[in-house]
């Protein structure tokens, strides 16, 4: 704008100190506006802890210790293996809510066998007269060459029909056609299908998850069993229904079971949470707070739209300037850790503003500003490549001297992790490293 005008003004000593006082008031202005945008975010945050609808606070173990899909499984299987007086009352319950528009009644329910993770199948139900195969796909893991085919096909050699037998999918993402969307192969069991691994099929192609039947063109493999035409109608996806039933089965358990219950209720909600649905009305307060800060009252919705697009230009410049001060102020962090270490450890050496640490049998053991890590300052025990394996044997044993677990690494980080507290930190590492001998 400024430049259009230099532009435009015959450049007389009156237009330049026009100019130059426009100038100072369009940066009066810019400051005021930001000065409203951060009262604005104050408020926001003093909402936050006062509202009747701020979030629950998230305590759920599940989160915490990083479950992945394999755990999962096992957690589900757990869950429907309950029973009260001989009956199966959740996996009554997950066919009658599930499985009986698929021709499964609850009443078939007699002595089942629940699994998981078994003979790589993620769930499966054994019973007298049917048998349910739970595929896990919460955390979005694709489909592998011929996996469904390969399930469906094991369980008939258990010695269970077809039309017994009954499949579940839980995805991660929904989609209402899932069961047409899945790729060609997965659905087909090969001759060699049971009998050679995955690499060593016949009809493998590409990678892991290919088949060459996923070829518009190729014809299926002699021997090939296709199970999708007929098992379309005995499959079932469920997805944010999991989460809701879970939540209808933990009501119906004797009180007593405080322990299953809870565990029902954490794995309800850690689904809620890999499907993105767990409920903020705090979101709702904050948009009233914002209607009535920002817009007029007879503001269009137009004008209302036009005001919240140039918030957010304004919001982004202040997310850059917060994030450049956080990187500097990590910078700033580092030399201050150094200098408190340097009395203590005469091996300690630096790079000002970016790193220091001690050379500890060439791993460079210390701390790093944070422009790698989001502007977080980080400890880490660098070697390039990961270094040998007697050095990370050396690196297992001085974070189990600290009684330190990490499992974030990095192709020249055989372990680091994020630190408000890193004088702490390194000097745990270096009496660690005295103590085993390294220093």
């Amino acid at each position: 704008m400024i430049v259009l005008l230099i532009e435009l003004i015959p450049m007389t000593e009156e237009s330049v100190l026009d100019l130059i006082e426009f100038s100072n008031s369009y940066n009066a202005l810019k400051e005021i506006v930001i000065k409203q945008l951060l009262a604005l975010v104050t408020e926001c945050d003093k909402l936050k802890s006062k509202s009747e609808n701020k979030p629950f606070y998230q305590l759920n173990l599940l989160d915490i210790v990083h479950t992945e899909e394999p755990h999962t499984s096992k957690f589900l299987a757990s869950i429907l293996n309950y029973s009260e007086n001989g009956k199966y009352i959740i996996l009554e319950s997950f066919i009658d809510k599930f499985l009986y528009l698929a021709g499964l009644d609850k009443s078939s329910v007699v002595d089942p066998i629940i699994a998981a993770e078994k003979s790589h199948v993620d769930v499966r139900v054994l019973d007298k007269n049917f048998a349910i195969i739970i595929e896990n796909k919460l955390m979005n893991a694709p489909f592998q060459r011929n996996q469904l085919g390969r399930y469906i096909e094991e369980t008939h050699k258990l010695g269970y029909s077809y039309d017994k037998i009954y499949l579940v999918i839980l995805p991660q993402y929904f989609n209402p056609d899932l069961i047409n969307n899945i790729r060609v192969s997965a659905w087909k069991c090969p001759s060699d299908g049971l009998s050679s691994s995955n690499d060593n099929r016949a009809c493998a192609y590409l990678d892991k998850y290919n088949c060459w039947c996923d070829e518009n063109d190729h014809l299926p493999c002699e021997g090939c069993k296709d199970f999708r035409p007929s098992f379309k109608n005995r499959t079932v996806a469920i997805h944010s229904q999991l989460s809701d039933w879970l939540y209808e089965i933990e009501q119906i358990i004797e009180p007593k079971q405080t322990i299953l219950r809870s565990a029902i209720i954490q794995f309800a909600d850690f689904t809620k949470g890999l499907y993105d649905l767990r409920i903020n009305n705090i979101f709702m307060d904050i948009q009233k707070l914002i209607k009535e800060t920002m817009f007029p009252e007879d503001a269009t919705t137009l004008t209302k739209w036009d005001i919240l697009y140039e918030k957010v230009k304004e919001l982004s410049e202040i997310q850059s300037a917060v994030s450049a001060m956080k990187l500097q102020l990590s910078k700033d962090l580092i030399d201050e850790w150094y200098h408190e270490l340097k009395p203590e450890f005469d091996l300690l050496q630096r790079e000002v503003q970016k790193s220091f640490g001690i050379n500890i049998n060439g791993v460079l053991v210390g701390c790093w500003s944070g422009y790698n890590n989001g502007g977080s300052p980080y400890w880490g025990f660098y070697c390039e490549n990961k270094g040998r394996e007697d050095q990370q044997a050396m690196v297992r044993k001085i974070l189990e001297e600290c009684d330190i677990k990490s499992d974030k690494s990095s192709p020249n980080f055989i372990c680091w992790d994020s630190t408000r507290h890193g004088v702490e930190k390194c000097r745990m590492f270096y009496n660690a490293a005295k103590r085993l001998g390294y220093i």
